[in-house]
């Protein structure tokens, strides 16, 4: 009974007043923080009480300790931004998380789903590779593998029945996808080698047919693939198509660097020069000398100098008529102990090399047909080319299982197939094409 009278005491000390519309969040959540704050549990909660999900914890705290006058202190942009319904599950497209199933719409019967936060209906294809076809999902499916496994645009419209405009929307789409969700889920990854390489390829014409106007466009012509490769996990850490410039080369450095859990690997690579300078502009640390005296020459500008925890290896290889006769390794950056080290607990390599990214080189070649030698399947534009490209690794590291990375079961009769996303810790199972592309890319 004082409960109630405490209660009460507190609901009239604390009017009801309306800052927004009924229907916006904002409005709602000032009513349920209320309501919470009041201790209101003797009577039915008003219908505009909502679930905030772990939230109202912090937003509680401010309201207790700063009353109304606090509650109002909050933006109207940044209560709606509390209690957008993609923090709760309404854009992951999930119909688990924060949504109702209500009824299924168009030719291919998609699922809709009500929200329960702000009670909107949205598409089971939200967030997805299929969101805005009107392909039905076997057929998307069919052609992204088809174009994963090496097939052209044409082709495939042909094997498949379908346009050829159509087979190059769902390229297109599908490499997106697979761009945002690598964007979520490959992070924090430990990484202890890294191998730099380049291969070559084109986009619209080869750079020798350019016309001098063309030359000048830099998203056609000769584009090199910058690639990061992490030989135990089998991962391709970067992939950067665009000129050979040092730029593309930081960029793939920068990527390594976001992509890892912290630790420095050891990196190898061939003779290239922009390798050394791309490696000390993301992981070294600037360098000033003092002026000895007033008389004299003044000390040059800051410039960078490597820290004590990177390990850089070279590669030259030496050619004669075309043919390499010899291969040399030589240390760059780093001690020859710590690199030892890396390699003497390495499950594949023995000394310093960058025979797997170029075996990984080919395994492109092989799985894209946009990188085929010899072919009229190249890319015409730069977009379509990374969109090929992107739909290949999402392929790679979480659909097909990789030979190498096999491990025996636990009785030791049979092998356990992986991937590298398994191998990496990323994933616990092998993923089908259907997983891949309807995983939702803003899943919270």
């Amino acid at each position: 009974m004082e409960h109630h009278k405490q209660s009460s005491d507190l609901f009239v000390s604390c009017p009801r007043q309306q800052f927004f519309e009924p229907c916006s969040p904002a409005q709602q959540l000032y009513e349920t923080l209320r309501w919470l704050w009041t201790g209101r549990d003797d009577c039915s909660a008003p219908g505009s009480i909502i679930h905030l999900n772990g939230q109202a914890k912090p937003l509680m705290e401010h309201f207790r300790h700063q009353g109304m006058t606090g509650l109002l202190g909050f933006k109207k942009s940044f209560l709606a931004k509390r209690m957008t319904c993609e923090g709760s599950g309404h854009s992951s497209a999930n119909p688990t998380k924060g949504s109702t199933p209500a009824l299924l719409y168009g030719k291919n019967r998609v699922p809709l789903f009500r929200c329960i936060l702000c009670n909107e209906r949205y598409s089971a294809r939200r967030a997805t590779a299929l969101w805005g076809t009107r392909l039905c999902e076997e057929d998307y499916l069919r052609v992204a593998k088809s174009l994963a496994e090496g097939m052209g645009i044409r082709t495939t419209s042909r094997i498949l029945d379908l346009d050829k405009d159509t087979v190059q929307r769902c390229a297109v789409s599908a490499g997106k996808h697979c761009r945002l969700v690598e964007s979520v889920l490959m992070h924090h990854l430990h990484l202890e080698e890294c191998q730099l390489d380049e291969m070559w390829s084109f986009v619209y014409k080869k750079q020798g047919h350019l016309s001098p106007f063309e030359q000048l466009m830099e998203e056609i012509g000769d584009i090199w693939l910058h690639v990061a490769f992490e030989p135990r996990q089998k991962l391709f850490l970067a992939v950067v198509p665009a000129k050979r410039t040092l730029e593309s080369i930081r960029k793939v450095t920068r990527s390594v660097r976001l992509r890892s859990d912290g630790h420095m690997p050891l990196f190898t690579g061939d003779e290239y020069a922009g390798n050394l300078d791309a490696l000390l502009w993301e992981y070294g640390q600037l360098a000033r000398e003092d002026r000895q005296g007033l008389v004299g020459r003044p000390p040059q500008s800051a410039y960078l100098i490597p820290t004590s925890g990177i390990n850089f290896a070279v590669v030259n290889k030496v050619r004669e008529n075309g043919k390499v006769t010899s291969v040399k390794s030589e240390i760059v950056l780093g001690s020859k102990q710590k690199i030892q080290k890396v390699l003497g607990e390495s499950t594949c390599s023995r000394n310093i090399n960058i025979s797997f990214v170029e075996r990984s080189n080919l395994h492109q070649r092989l799985n894209n047909r946009r990188l085929t030698r010899k072919t009229l399947g190249f890319s015409k534009k730069l977009a379509m080319h990374e969109a090929q490209i992107w739909l290949c690794r999402g392929y790679y590291h979480y659909v097909r299982p990789h030979s190498s990375l096999r491990i025996r079961s636990d009785d030791g009769t049979r092998w356990i197939q992986r991937t590298p996303a398994m191998a990496a810790g990323v994933t616990n199972h092998i993923w089908t094409m259907k997983e891949l592309l309807t995983f939702p890319h803003c899943y919270n």
